[in-house]
């Protein structure tokens, strides 16, 4: 009886020093977790920042560029007096408008765009294998009921028309341009 007491004793012993040790495990890869969730929430504001400061300062190039090309090219034409002589003109050399700053920003967009979803990708990524772990047996008994842990409100940045589009579930505007001074 008293070999069956010791037995059990050290059964017990060695339930409750494991599950002590489960416990460290499961709240320490939680803990860990719910660190990497917080930075990569401060990496995707930097990245977010960093995308709209870019995209802003290549735009105003842009447009300076365009309304400074306007002014000089209109004050060119203007000041020329061809006094009848109308080919004259086709024979000078007329600035050209250069594109160039048009296609770096719009590279800009998509590469910044894509950076930026990547960090989101990211963070809901981390996001859901904290969710996995407060939810999935046998951690959820350490992480909820022992230790008190709670899923933190996952914020993803999206657009107005996303959020429509997913509330009522349809996605009929397929015009990408709206005027209808586009012609085909």
């Amino acid at each position: 009886m008293r070999k069956l007491g010791t037995i059990l004793f050290v059964a017990l012993l060695f339930l409750g020093f494991t599950g002590i040790v489960m416990y460290f495990i499961f709240d320490n890869k939680y803990v860990t977790l719910n660190n990497l969730y917080e930075a990569q929430i401060s990496q995707d504001k930097l990245v977010h920042d960093e995308m709209w400061k870019i995209l802003q300062q290549q735009a105003g190039v842009t447009e300076n560029y365009s309304e400074s090309f306007n002014k000089n090219y209109t004050n060119i034409m203007k000041s020329r007096n061809y006094g009848g002589e109308m080919m004259k003109w086709i024979q000078e050399s007329n600035p050209t408008f250069d594109t160039k700053l048009y296609d770096k920003l719009m590279t800009s967009i998509e590469v910044y765009r894509t950076k930026f979803t990547m960090v989101q990708s990211k963070l809901i990524s981390i996001h859901n294998e904290m969710k996995n772990m407060l939810t999935l047996f046998p951690s959820r008994i350490f992480l909820v009921t022992f230790a008190g842990h709670i899923l933190p409100e996952l914020n993803i940045v999206t657009s107005s028309r996303t959020d429509n589009v997913f509330l009522i579930g349809k996605d009929d505007d397929t015009k990408l341009f709206k005027s209808d001074t586009v012609k085909h």
